[in-house]
């Protein structure tokens, strides 16, 4: 799966529009897959039945094998819970000495109800310290809506490799254990709940609850947030989430490289005609939406012509395949959606609960933003800063990382990153820019 800064980057663009980008767009894949199939399970089935214990990486696999089919009926378990295990052999990207663990865990949906999530756990090689390793909590940016996006099937489209943490082999070798989620429905079954924050939130911190029951695995309770774009807003939500939700993790700091913020900016497209890109992001939003919460039927957002589109797209393949359907249906935001969408005080509402920095995170975070992001623009980057984070006294590092994209600023601040995430480690007090100009500092790699 090809994140989408690895295929073009958005145009240059008045703000207003480019908030939109920024809110919508977020790093989407290239993913070319089919449409996703799975194998079936039964109750009480072993796991020795669904999948072998060991397999080797098949990057070039197009369907969802069985292991990530939850037993039916689920078998309670308290968040973050193993469901099953498989060791995964041979991942590009992935240094040899580590090892790769395929992991199904026990999550929560918005509604609290018990659900499985998928995802992975990278373990260094050597001997764990004497209090165990520390966690870091890996939230991916947005690589799709079907199951067949999800990153821990280590498949590769279009000649780029599976899409694992960026400086992986940095992250090991400061210690780290990567516990990283799919998210709810990307792997298993069902709908992902695209920028929903407290669904992405509670799965980066089942997942690292997951890494911390890894049988034979010895790590601390002191976890380490990251995220980039789509992920970037999970991390954000995980880190106000984790003293109500996850009292039991330690969480030392939370990361977000050009996080998705501002998220009530769709309303001022949603109904408008701004041309068919915006569509890519639009639609895929606004559905699974109105498919997660309980409030938000379908036809509050859709036309008859967009629900259709929606339903058939938008859960069973990646971006291509919406792509074509709004280029050969000859599209509009018109046609998608119906007038009054951008009004509806319940989508209003949903908006504003995804927007991160309505509440006080307990934890110091780190915040980069690329100067040449044109996916995420910097001054929505900037506006959540100053307006929200920094007057509810967060402690907040905010650095503008010059030259930067959307693509390359999880690479080039890998040694920002990992020195900050090293000095929270070693109990030295965080630093912020909260109170300087513009309360950011500048980076120049």
């Amino acid at each position: 799966m090809r994140p989408i800064w690895l295929r073009r980057h958005a145009p240059r663009t008045a703000f207003a529009t480019g908030a939109v980008v920024l809110a919508l767009s977020l790093g989407l894949s290239a993913c070319s897959s089919p449409k996703a199939t799975s194998s079936s399970t039964t109750a009480g089935s072993s796991q020795s039945a669904v999948a072998p214990k060991t397999v080797a990486d098949d990057v070039g696999a197009t369907g969802i094998p069985g292991f990530y089919t939850p037993p039916n009926p689920l078998p309670p378990g308290t968040p973050g819970t193993l469901i099953r295990t498989q060791k995964v052999t041979g991942v590009p990207g992935v240094p040899g000495t580590a090892t790769v663990w395929r992991i199904l865990f026990h999550s929560r949906s918005i509604y609290g109800q018990d659900i499985a999530e998928s995802g992975y756990i990278v373990v260094p090689g050597g001997i764990a310290p004497k209090g165990g390793y520390p966690i870091l909590s890996w939230a991916h940016g947005t690589t799709g809506f079907a199951g067949i996006c999800a990153p821990s099937l280590f498949t590769s489209q279009g000649g780029v490799g599976p899409y694992v943490l960026p400086g992986l082999s940095d992250y090991l070798k400061a210690g780290f254990v990567v516990a990283a989620t799919d998210y709810e429905g990307l792997g298993t079954p069902g709908i992902h709940p695209y920028l929903l924050g407290a669904s992405e939130g509670r799965g980066v911190l089942d997942a690292a609850r997951a890494a911390r029951r890894l049988p034979g695995l010895h790590t601390s309770s002191t976890v380490m947030i990251y995220g980039h774009s789509e992920g970037g807003q999970a991390a954000l939500f995980a880190g106000d989430l984790a003293p109500t939700y996850a009292p039991d993790l330690h969480i030392a700091g939370v990361v977000a490289a050009a996080p998705a913020t501002g998220l009530s900016t769709i309303l001022r497209v949603v109904t408008t005609s701004v041309g068919q890109s915006i569509l890519e992001f639009t639609i895929p939003v606004a559905y699974t939406w109105a498919r997660a919460y309980h409030d938000l039927p379908l036809s509050d957002m859709f036309t008859p012509t967009g629900e259709t589109v929606a339903e058939s797209v938008v859960t069973h393949g990646c971006l291509p395949a919406l792509i074509s359907a709004i280029g050969t249906r000859h599209l509009s935001a018109t046609s998608v959606f119906v007038p009054g969408a951008a009004t509806n005080p319940v989508v209003t509402a949903h908006a504003k609960m995804n927007d991160p920095g309505r509440t006080e995170t307990p934890a110091p975070m780190l915040i980069v933003q690329g100067t040449a992001d044109t996916t995420v623009p910097p001054a929505l980057t900037d506006a959540y800063v100053t307006q929200m984070a920094c007057p509810i006294r967060d402690t907040i590092d905010y650095l503008h990382v010059t030259g930067a994209t959307h693509g390359t600023v999880v690479n080039v601040s890998v040694p920002t990153i990992t020195q900050w995430m090293t000095a929270r480690l070693q109990g030295t007090a965080a630093p912020s820019t909260c109170g300087r100009t513009g309360d950011v500092a500048t980076l120049s790699p």
